[in-house]
């Protein structure tokens, strides 16, 4: 998973040192103060998924912008989760397949960097919600197993949905076209923090994204 943050760094790197020699394209007009963009890519880290999602935001200089977005992301499991699957598993003698789904809403801040007319570099900060959905299911020689059957009851840890508060980083490249229109190319990290209210053992969820992006200004 190292191996694909490192490609997909790489590729902005890139991008920023090409957009400048390609052809220019068009700044954005003064009157172009909102963005809307749909994006989806990969997930990366202890399991690898994919997320859909979209992203709006209003312009409050020609730099500066307040964003808002929301999405799924699909499995994010991490070996904690694992870890205490299996120990359900090894008293059932069965094997365990984890996951953590999430539906996140996150608001936050975007600086774009101007480096010329072919190619807007950006970061981002964001703050907000993460749903989590915890799903674990038990088999032995390929049929799923009841947990209850076997007077096992799953706890929090192991199942339900929790909201928890959501921490993303990002940065990315904006390539204009058409006038109105861009694609985008990112990256982000986001941290979905521990809330031992729901159970105490509950620990944090790192996240990764490669956001292949489309949007229009106006």
């Amino acid at each position: 998973m190292k191996r694909f943050a490192c490609v997909a760094a790489v590729c902005l790197v890139a991008t920023l040192f090409v957009g400048p020699s390609a052809e220019a394209q068009t700044a954005p007009a003064a009157d172009q103060k909102w963005y809307v963009e749909l994006n989806a890519g990969p997930t990366l880290g202890h399991k690898s998924d994919a997320f859909f999602g979209g992203e709006a935001g209003y312009g409050l200089t020609s730099d500066l912008f307040v964003i808002a977005e929301a999405g799924h992301m699909g499995n994010v499991g991490t070996s904690d989760l694992d870890d205490r699957a299996a120990i359900i598993a090894n008293f059932l003698g069965a094997t365990a397949s984890t996951a953590f789904k999430v539906n996140y809403f996150v608001g936050g801040v975007r600086y774009n960097i101007t480096l010329s007319p072919s190619v807007h570099p950006y970061v981002l900060g964001e703050v907000g919600l993460g749903s989590v959905t915890t799903e674990v299911e038990f088999s032995a020689n390929g049929s799923v197993i009841d947990p209850g059957a076997s007077g096992v009851q799953l706890g929090g840890d192991l199942s339900g949905t929790h909201n928890k508060t959501m921490l993303v980083f990002g940065f990315g490249v904006n390539v204009p076209f058409k006038d109105r229109y861009f694609a985008d190319l990112g990256y982000r990290y986001g941290h979905i923090l521990a809330n031992t209210s729901n159970f105490e053992t509950d620990t944090s969820i790192p996240t990764q994204r490669i956001v292949f992006g489309a949007g229009i200004r106006f």
